[in-house]
C-alpha cells in the first residue's frame, strides 16, 4: 500500500507560501492563510501585485502589515494600502495574536443529552423560489440560524466520528462545515446535497458531512445520476422514441425485474457502448426500434471485431423490449453472434516472478495483494472485500467467503506487517476490511478498483495473471485433475477444464520438442 498522504509535506520549519511567515508547519500555507484562502474573492493583490488569495483585492500579508503599522491602540480605520509605501515586515507564525488578558481556553464539548435531538419547528416559512447558495464567502464563525439544529448535528457528528474512527482534526472540520450550513439555512429548510458538496472549496470534507446528514428528513439528495449524465451526453442525437425505448431497457438492467438481478453500473455502460455504434450508424433511418430488421443486424455484425459481445448486448436489448411489448418481433431471434474467444491461461516467466517479488517488498499493501492472489489465487474482488475477521493470524487460517484455508508463512508475515503499518497511520480506524486507503480509513466501505489498479500498476503482470499462474501450478502438481481444482479454488466446471486443457497443451508442446 502506498504511504497515505495526509499532508502535502511533513512537519518542518519553513516559510508560508502566501504570508512568508516562518514557523513549524506541515503544508505550503500556515493555518491562518489556509483559512483566509477559503474566504478569498480573487487571486490577485492590488497592493503588492502578487498572485495570491485576496479579499476585496488585498492579501493577508498586506492586511497584517497595515495592522502592525496602525498599532494595537488604533481606534480609526486602518489604511490597507500602506504596505505599498512601507514594504513588508516578515514575522514568526503564531506571534501576532493580541497580548494581555487571559489566554483563550478550549471550549469543552457538551455531553450527549436528550436535548441534543432536533425537534422540527411546527411552522416554517414557505419559499417562493429557491436560489442556489454560494458557501465560499460564508464564515465559519457566523451564528447559526437554528442553534438547536446545529447542536443536534454536532452531537450526531461526534457519534459517527466515534463509530468510524475519525481523527479530531476531521471532526473539527466537519463541525465547521455544519456551522457554515446552519448559518445560511433557516429553521425547517431542507439542505441539498449540491449545497453540501460546495464545502470542499472551504477545506471541509464534504463526504463526511454528507454522512452526518444521511437518512435525515432535512436532507435532500439532489445529486445527478452519473448514468443519466452519460445517457444525455452520448444518446442525445437519437430520436425521442428510440431514447425512451432505451430508457426502459436501461431501467430494467439497473433495477431488475422480479426474476432478474440488477446489473452494476459498469455492466450497463459496457452494454451501451456495444450497441452505440449500431445506433450511430442507423440513427438517420430509425425513429423507433420497431423498424430494426434482422438483415440490418446481420449485415452490421458481419464486420464487427467483437461480434459475440455486440450480439449479446443487442440480444439483451431486443429481448427486453419484446418482453415489455414495445416491439412486434425480436430481430435477434435466430441470429448467431459466434462464440466468445477463450483465452488459454499462461504461466509467468522467471523474470516476471522476480520482478513481482521485488516490487512487493516496497509496499506492505502490495505484498498482501501479491500473497493473496499469487498464493491463494483470490480474485481482486475477494481481496478488496476481505474482512479483518476472516484472517486468523494466531490460528493460521484464512476464511474468505467460507473457504477456510491454511495460512502460509509468507502470507501471514505480509498481513502482519501490513496491519502494523495500518495501525501506525490510522490507529482509530474502525473499517472492518483488511485493506484500507486514505479515503476509506474513516469509513466502513471497501477500497475500490481505482485504488487497486494504482497499487499494481508498476507490476509487470496484473492480479488476474498472478491468480492464473497459481492455479496452473496447482494443476501441474495434481496431474490436471479438474475436480481437485474446483474443490481447492472454488472454480466452476468450465473454468477448471480450461486450466487442465492449458496444462495438457503445454505438456504436449513440451514433449514434441526434440
Amino acid at each position: 500500500m502506498s504511504t497515505p498522504v495526509r499532508r502535502s509535506r511533513p512537519w518542518a520549519t519553513r516559510s508560508c507560501r502566501d504570508c512568508f511567515g516562518w514557523g513549524w508547519i506541515d503544508r505550503p500555507r500556515c493555518k491562518a492563510c489556509w483559512g483566509f484562502t477559503s474566504k478569498a474573492t480573487s487571486r490577485h493583490c492590488d497592493v503588492c501585485t502578487r498572485e495570491v488569495a485576496a479579499l476585496d483585492g488585498i492579501c493577508r500579508l498586506c492586511r497584517r502589515q497595515a495592522s502592525l503599522i496602525a498599532g494595537p491602540d488604533n481606534k480609526t480605520r486602518v489604511d490597507l494600502t500602506v504596505a505599498a509605501r512601507t514594504g513588508q515586515q516578515f514575522f514568526i507564525i503564531g506571534t501576532l495574536r493580541p497580548r494581555g488578558g487571559p489566554r483563550p481556553q478550549p471550549v469543552p464539548s457538551e455531553p450527549w443529552s436528550p436535548r441534543s435531538h432536533h425537534v422540527p419547528p411546527r411552522w416554517t416559512e414557505l419559499l417562493l423560489f429557491e436560489m442556489p447558495r454560494e458557501l465560499r464567502g460564508v464564515s465559519s464563525k457566523a451564528p447559526p440560524l437554528d442553534p438547536q439544529l446545529f447542536a443536534s448535528l454536532s452531537a450526531r457528528a461526534a457519534r459517527i466520528a466515534e463509530l468510524h474512527g475519525w481523527p479530531p482534526r476531521t471532526l473539527g472540520s466537519v463541525r465547521r462545515g455544519i456551522r457554515i450550513l446552519c448559518a445560511v439555512h433557516r429553521p425547517g429548510e431542507r439542505m441539498r446535497a449540491s449545497t453540501i458538496t460546495q464545502l470542499t472549496y472551504t477545506a471541509v470534507p464534504a463526504n463526511h458531512v454528507l454522512a452526518v446528514f444521511d437518512e435525515l428528513n432535512i436532507f435532500l439528495d439532489d445529486r445527478p445520476d452519473s448514468l443519466d449524465a452519460w445517457r444525455e451526453e452520448h444518446l442525445s442525437f437519437l430520436a425521442s422514441d428510440v431514447r425512451s425505448e432505451l430508457g426502459v431497457w436501461i431501467d430494467i438492467l439497473r433495477h431488475g425485474p422480479p426474476r432478474r438481478r440488477p446489473r452494476a453500473r459498469a455492466t450497463v455502460i459496457t452494454n451501451l457502448r456495444s450497441i452505440l455504434p449500431f445506433l450511430t450508424e442507423h440513427a438517420g433511418r430509425y425513429t423507433t426500434l420497431r423498424q430494426v430488421t434482422q438483415d440490418d443486424i446481420t449485415s452490421w455484425l458481419a464486420d464487427r471485431p467483437h461480434r459475440a459481445y455486440d450480439a449479446s448486448a443487442l440480444r439483451s436489448l431486443f429481448g427486453t423490449l419484446k418482453a415489455e411489448r414495445l416491439i412486434f418481433a425480436n430481430p435477434m431471434r435466430g441470429v448467431k453472434g459466434g462464440k466468445l474467444a477463450i483465452k488459454i491461461p499462461a504461466s509467468l516467466t522467471a523474470d516476471e516472478v522476480e520482478s513481482v517479488a521485488a516490487a512487493a517488498l516496497q509496499d506492505p499493501a502490495l505484498r498482501v495483494v501479491v500473497a493473496l492472489s499469487g498464493v491463494h489465487a483470490l480474485p481482486a474482488r475477494q481481496i478488496r472485500a476481505m474482512l479483518l475477521e476472516q484472517v486468523d493470524l494466531p490460528g493460521r487460517r484464512l476464511d474468505p467467503e467460507g473457504l477456510n484455508r491454511p495460512l502460509d508463512d509468507y502470507t501471514a508475515e505480509a498481513i502482519g506487517e501490513y496491519l502494523a503499518n495500518r495501525h501506525h497511520h490510522w490507529p482509530n480506524s474502525t473499517n472492518p476490511h483488511l485493506l484500507v486507503s486514505r479515503n476509506t480509513a474513516t469509513t466502513t466501505t471497501a477500497v475500490g478498483t481505482f485504488w487497486m489498479d494504482r497499487l499494481v500498476k508498476d507490476l509487470p503482470v496484473g492480479v488476474d495473471r498472478l491468480r492464473q499462474d497459481r492455479i496452473l501450478e496447482e494443476a501441474l502438481a495434481s496431474g490436471a485433475d479438474p475436480l481437485h481444482l474446483a474443490h481447492v479454488f472454488s472454480l466452476g466446471a468450465r473454468t477448471s477444464l480450461r486450466y487442465t486443457t492449458a496444462v495438457a497443451v503445454s505438456a504436449a508442446e513440451h514433449e514434441s520438442l526434440p
